[in-house]
């Protein structure tokens, strides 16, 4: 959606993301109204929440997780190519479209099996790998595992908080997410905004 009309720009797919979030997220409401018995558990989820999450659920993942996170490092050459640009990364051999259709997959891949047990925590997947190519620098295949530590460590971190916030009960881990990656990426978008 967002390289049609001639291109892809940050905009473009910002915009083309958020429309697919809002169409997707009116069928998640209309379910949700069809199933009025099971709405507290959904609405629990739908905040993003592990502390229901078990190790049967980690078993279930686990074969598309370890699949998807390998064939990311075997690829993360092209991909960091690719992130020079579609002129450069052309211009050394690479396919830009069988190279972003492979990593579309796989950002599907991966994101569906953490949603299917965590639900969307929102924010640590938009944040992480900006503050991760800070540390690490442009090489993806030092960014992706790392990107997976410093994503771990951040949901860890935020699912303790959660449990502090409406104690004894405890309050879903998307919420304390958001609270910390909300104003990071209006940092990252204003600062992305001015020329340097």
């Amino acid at each position: 959606m967002a390289s049609t009309g001639g291109g892809t720009s940050p905009v473009k797919l910002a915009l083309a993301g958020i429309t697919v979030h809002l169409f997707l997220s009116a069928i998640i409401e209309g379910l949700i109204l069809f199933h009025e018995d099971s709405t507290e558990s959904v609405l629990y989820w739908l905040a993003g929440a592990v502390d229901g999450a078990s190790w049967g659920d980690v078993q279930v993942i686990w074969p598309w997780a370890i699949t998807g996170i390998v064939i990311a490092i075997l690829f993360a050459r092209q991909l960091t190519i690719l992130g020079l640009g579609d002129d450069m990364a052309k211009g050394l051999g690479q396919n830009v479209v069988v190279i972003r259709l492979l990593f579309s997959l796989l950002v599907v891949v991966l994101a569906g099996a953490s949603v299917a047990v965590a639900g969307p925590i929102g924010f640590v997947g938009l944040i992480i790998p900006h503050i991760a190519r800070k540390l690490v620098g442009i090489d993806y295949r030092v960014i992706i595992p790392f990107s997976g530590l410093l994503g771990a460590l951040l949901l860890v971190s935020a699912d303790v908080l959660s449990r502090f916030i409406a104690f004894p009960s405890e309050s879903p881990v998307g919420i304390v997410t958001a609270l910390i990656g909300a104003p990071y990426f209006l940092y990252l978008a204003r600062k992305g905004g001015k020329k340097s």
